[in-house]
């Protein structure tokens, strides 16, 4: 499980399942627990346990075709910002910043009291792959928006392409909005704090 969905204190992790599509989503609490109605604000992903914002259907494929797709994706914003991201990566890694700044700077969940030799090479190992993965990481942004808005015909489709876009930027960030992490679209995120233009996740159909 990539969280522990009855206690939204604890950190999301990445597992496979937060990038596989096809499981069921049922309308829950933000603790996880279901709840049989339509209106409810969270809905749980059944393969990953994560839990994210329950948008409409049709809110949905309008945000990752047009917001995500197009805007993010064709008009080149993924792509100036994975770059970015690369290009800070590589800078971490020629001043071998891992293995001398203060390790809450390297990972701010461990504990500052300590070296963590092994998670600073970890952490070395990932920023590598991030860079490796940045054109791979564009082409799935890309198509988990315009597949999950405009052309899987399921009622959960764009709720899966917004939960593996959410998942991408996640890994290639660094982490989730709520920890103080870049993404596009933070109301595709588990556990989501915002809209992507600050509207208000209480109200269903913000931006």
């Amino acid at each position: 499980m990539s969280i522990n969905s009855t206690n939204k204190t604890t950190p999301f992790e990445l597992s496979f399942s937060s990038f596989l599509p096809g499981g069921d989503w049922t309308p829950c609490n933000e603790k996880g627990t279901f709840i049989d109605s339509d209106e409810a604000m969270w809905t749980r992903d059944s393969l990953s346990g994560a839990i994210y914002l329950n948008q409409p259907t049709d809110h949905l494929r309008f945000k990752l075709s047009f917001l995500t797709g197009f805007l993010a994706g064709v008009i080149g914003g993924n792509a100036i910002s994975l770059v970015l991201n690369a290009a800070y990566r590589a800078l971490k890694i020629v001043s071998l910043s891992h293995f001398w700044l203060p390790i809450s700077c390297v990972d701010e969940r461990q504990d500052s009291e300590s070296y963590h030799f092994e998670n600073r090479c970890i952490e070395f190992a990932k920023d590598i792959a991030r860079i490796v993965a940045a054109p791979f990481a564009w082409l799935g942004l890309f198509f988990a928006s315009w597949i999950g808005g405009a052309i899987d015909p399921r009622e959960n489709g764009p709720r899966d392409g917004a939960k593996i876009f959410s998942s991408i930027e996640i890994a290639m960030y660094g982490g989730t909005m709520e920890e103080g992490h870049f993404c596009w679209a933070p109301c595709y995120q588990p556990n989501a704090i915002s809209h992507g233009f600050g509207g208000n996740v209480n109200q269903e159909r913000a931006y």
